[in-house]
């Protein structure tokens, strides 16, 4: 998967009950897609206009809808079974 650019990294909200029927490597895949949402508006390149397409989505770090998301996928993993490494 790639970065992607600007809007591309966009976001849709989920709900709880949606996180948690998504199997295990797609909730890893969603915390790496917002590990890579922009820090703040202030900190990109992006226009006014862009910004205003994708208000509806997940964009920066910074919003309060980010750090919901990334608390419930981190909550969803965390009731997931874990499979302990022997060396």
């Amino acid at each position: 998967m790639k970065k992607g650019m600007g809007i591309s990294r966009a976001l849709a909200p989920l709900s709880r009950e949606e996180l948690e029927g998504m199997p295990t490597g797609a909730l890893l895949a969603r915390l790496k897609r917002l590990r890579w949402c922009e820090d703040d508006l202030e900190w990109c390149d992006m226009t006014e206009g862009e910004v205003a397409s994708v208000s509806h989505l997940i964009l920066f770090k910074s919003e309060p809808a980010w750090k919901r998301a990334y608390a419930e996928v981190k909550e969803v993993l965390a009731l997931r079974e874990h499979l302990d490494r022997k060396p």
